[in-house]
């Protein structure tokens, strides 16, 4: 009959444009795929979602091997109270557990933990290890690194407990001059002493997500100050330029204590030079 269209010929058109749909869709699908994985990945990026660039982990980081045992108090104690320092441990006491004691007692006390280098001079010195752990997809590079001082103070003058190392091997540092103008990140040798040369001029680091940096700070004075400071970063992601400031968590700052430069101390503990084993005061 002219003008109906045959049931087969409608069948034909009906599979024609639902073919035709599945192929737009499809299309369409495959079109959008990129759009919609780079949405996902900026969703899932930690840029993005503002957080740092790095995961900071830091605590004090002193060595007995190296810096002996080496404490400055305000004020001016008596001998017997350090007479714990050489107390036998406790049954089944680590040496891990009785250096830990031992700290604690000693920060009750008042004292500030101090160390140095001598290279040849001897500075103050102050030991930190800093681990920065990725978090970009994609690497972060840090461009510059530098201490920045947040405060100065006289240096304690009270009591000087020092009980010198008993040897050790050489410690890969960062080391910072807190007394030049920069503050720069710089190198240090085979036995900790620095180099001159700026950190980030000649070492390349860069952590990509879930990949940890690892430092040892060392901050160094020759003054008889106490120096509060923290760590600036300068890092760089796909040419995007960051400040990350690092210190001990919760706003607390770095410290280094120029105690070898303090003039007289009302009083200073140590090994007793003739044996060796003895707590005494020191003519020093």
């Amino acid at each position: 009959m002219t003008g109906e269209v045959s049931p087969r010929r409608q069948n034909i058109n009906t599979l024609a444009i639902t073919l035709l749909g599945v192929l737009v869709a499809g299309a369409l699908t495959y079109a959008c795929a990129p759009i919609n994985k780079q949405q996902e990945d900026k969703a899932g990026d930690p840029l993005h979602l503002g957080e740092p660039p790095f995961h900071v982990s830091v605590r004090e980081a002193f060595h007995e091997a190296d810096d002996g045992t080496a404490w400055v108090f305000p004020t001016v104690l008596p001998l017997k109270a350090f007479s714990f320092i050489d107390a036998s441990p406790a049954p089944g006491q680590s040496l891990e557990e009785r250096l830990a004691e031992k700290d604690r007692r000693l920060t009750a006390l008042g004292g500030t933990r101090v160390g140095w280098i001598c290279a040849p001079d001897c500075v103050s010195v102050s030991r930190y290890r800093l681990t920065l752990t990725g978090n970009r997809k994609q690497p972060v590079h840090i461009e510059s690194m530098r201490a920045r001082i947040r405060s100065e103070q006289p240096a304690p003058s009270g009591t000087r407990l020092v009980i010198p190392p008993d040897g050790g091997g050489p410690v890969d540092v960062v080391y910072f001059d807190l007394d030049s103008p920069r503050k720069d990140a710089l190198t240090a040798d085979r036995d900790g002493k620095p180099t001159g040369r700026v950190f980030t001029d000649v070492e390349n680091r860069f952590a990509a997500e879930g990949e940890p940096l690892v430092f040892e700070l060392v901050g160094a004075t020759r003054r008889p100050v106490r120096y509060e400071w923290e760590l600036v970063l300068e890092v760089t992601q796909d040419g995007r330029r960051e400040t990350v400031v690092v210190d001990l968590g919760s706003g607390k700052p770095f410290h280094t204590v120029g105690w070898r430069a303090v003039s007289k101390y009302g009083v200073t503990y140590g090994r007793d030079p003739k044996s060796g084993n003895a707590l005494v005061e020191l003519d020093w």
